[in-house]
């Protein structure tokens, strides 16, 4: 009697993980103020953890957008989710994972750092008094606690602002123009305060019309030109892709190379250009700068050598740092003097020119 083959039974298939919820999600979001169109269908996303910078001139609609994050406003059409919660339905939910800090927000002056942030501390009704002093420890106030509001410089009044929206612990920081009208000294600082504060896990958004302010801290960006998104993601990303664009405008022929699904491009010549954004380094030495060009012309990496009047050079490259460090030693050893050398840490401001009109209102 021959046995009846049992099914073999498929293995349990793996857990599909769902995609993560995004900490800022912006969907078609539109506003107007009566017949005056503010915002016209702008989307993107912040990711969590992201240092996000929302960068546009002044009327472009980046307070506007803040503020429909904040709960503060009502979008005419579209939709904003912080974690998921979207804000206009479920407002209080919202508030309670949002630190919100507007631009040139008020402070009361006539009580002092401690008390300011004990009274905030009761309206989220807060009642373990550790978290006044987690939030002054982390904005270095701790030693100035019992100062007068008063008495505070601007920056020391900005560090207060953000004590105060730490206090109830948010995943997300929506931050309004934070370092407007700071000294440089204190621009540093938050700069700095909010490097700390996303290697602690939180995320943040920032608008700024003033891209130093933005260049040295943000992972992504969205610049917003007249009410509309003119692109939004990684700096990095962005570069690439508008550098793809541009090898693509300056050869009429080049074709995407098929090989491995690259983005890479291929020139009428077979020749690869790869997908990495092209930076550049400027050099100032003794003596003329059309004397060093024919020293730096066809090296490995570089794209292009352009000249300026006093010793400068413009060296046009695809590479990283290490190849800043082969060039400025290359040139020592022929002799040549280097008095100076600004590598370009970021594609920032080079972005916004390139993808803005310059368009006002």
């Amino acid at each position: 009697m021959s046995e009846e083959a049992s099914p073999v039974s498929a293995p349990p298939s793996a857990p599909v993980s769902a995609p993560p919820v995004a900490a800022i999600s912006v969907e078609n979001l539109s506003h107007r103020y009566g017949n005056f169109p503010v915002l016209s269908g702008v989307s993107f996303d912040v990711q969590p953890g992201e240092i996000f910078g929302f960068i546009g001139p002044n009327g472009a609609g980046k307070t506007t957008t803040i503020r429909i994050m904040a709960t503060l406003l009502e979008p005419t059409a579209g939709r904003v989710l912080i974690d998921g919660i979207d804000v206009a339905l479920e407002p209080e939910r919202v508030r309670r994972i949002v630190g919100y800090m507007p631009d040139h927000a008020g402070v009361y002056e006539r009580i002092t750092i401690r008390e300011y942030l004990e009274f905030f501390a009761d309206a989220y009704d807060l009642r373990d008094g550790k978290v006044v002093d987690a939030a002054l420890e982390l904005t270095e106030l701790s030693k100035l606690d019992d100062r007068l509001v008063a008495s505070l410089s601007k920056g020391m009044k900005q560090r207060l602002q953000i004590a105060r929206i730490l206090l109830h612990d948010p995943k997300v920081l929506v931050l309004d123009e934070p370092a407007s009208d700071l000294d440089p000294r204190a621009r540093i600082e938050v700069r700095d305060l909010l490097l700390e504060l996303s290697e602690l896990g939180k995320t943040i958004f920032l608008s700024s019309h003033i891209l130093t302010e933005l260049s040295d801290v943000c992972t992504s960006v969205g610049i917003l030109e007249r009410g509309r998104l003119v692109i939004a993601g990684p700096i990095a990303e962005i570069a690439e892709r508008l550098e793809r664009e541009r090898a693509g405008e300056a050869a009429p022929g080049a074709e995407p190379a098929a090989a491995g699904g690259s983005s890479s491009y291929l020139t009428p010549g077979g020749a690869v250009v790869p997908p990495q954004a092209r930076r550049r380094l400027k050099l100032r030495v003794l003596g003329p700068a059309e004397s060093v060009v024919p020293l730096l012309q066809g090296g490995g990496g570089v794209l292009d050598v352009q000249t300026a009047p006093g010793g400068l050079l413009t060296v046009l490259y695809a590479g990283d740092d290490r190849f800043v460090a082969d060039v400025v030693r290359y040139l020592v050893q022929q002799g040549v003097g280097v008095v100076g050398v600004e590598p370009e840490r970021n594609e920032l401001e080079r972005i916004f020119l390139e993808v803005t009109r310059g368009e006002l209102g």
